[in-house]
């Protein structure tokens, strides 16, 4: 898959800062780095978004089990983060899991997901969306895929960097987010 970056700046009472949308569960940064004589660095949070933390595709039209192209769903979510001047770097990785439904005939499963940055009064400062896709090779129907993403959060303090979370989430339509609600998992 590729690498991003995402670098947001925008203007806050008193702070640089950058990407968001809003959302639950996950397991990320909940540690804390620090260097070997300085300060301690605080990590966003990084979680997935429930509602958006999966995706069934159908072919246009079609509504039944016969008619999925694919299922997706965000896997794990693990990375790293430093201070830098003036801003905290996080290195995330994003993992996607899929399954090949019976109407997939191109053995790909073509999604786009967002990467979404709020501040502690979940005010969404910066959100980027991503196209991506999963492939399906030989006689597989079921895959995987990372993308790789660097995010420069600019902050007043670079060691407050839990003064931020990270959602991740497919972008879907009304209609998939619907599906998700009436097909809890």
């Amino acid at each position: 898959m590729k690498l991003a970056r995402l670098i947001a700046t925008l203007l806050v009472p008193g702070l640089l800062s950058a990407c968001g949308g809003g959302g639950a569960n996950g397991n990320f940064i909940d540690r804390m780095f620090s260097g070997s004589s300085g300060p301690t660095l605080t990590c966003p949070d990084v979680s997935k978004v429930g509602d958006v933390s999966r995706l069934t595709r159908f072919v246009p039209g079609g509504h039944d089990l016969t008619d999925v192209t694919f299922e997706a769903a965000v896997g794990q979510l693990a990375g790293s983060c430093s201070a830098s001047d003036g801003s905290v770097v996080v290195d995330l990785k994003v993992e996607f899991i899929a399954s090949r439904g019976p109407a997939n005939t191109t053995r790909k499963a073509p999604f786009t997901f967002f990467v979404a940055i709020v501040d502690k009064a979940d005010n969404v400062l910066a959100r980027q969306e991503f196209d991506s896709g999963v492939e399906f090779p030989g006689n597989q129907t079921r895959s995987s895929g990372v993308e790789e993403l660097e995010q420069d959060i600019p902050v007043s303090n670079p060691l407050q960097g839990n003064q931020y979370r990270i959602f991740v989430g497919f972008v879907l339509t009304p209609e998939e987010v619907a599906y998700n609600r009436a097909h809890p998992q």
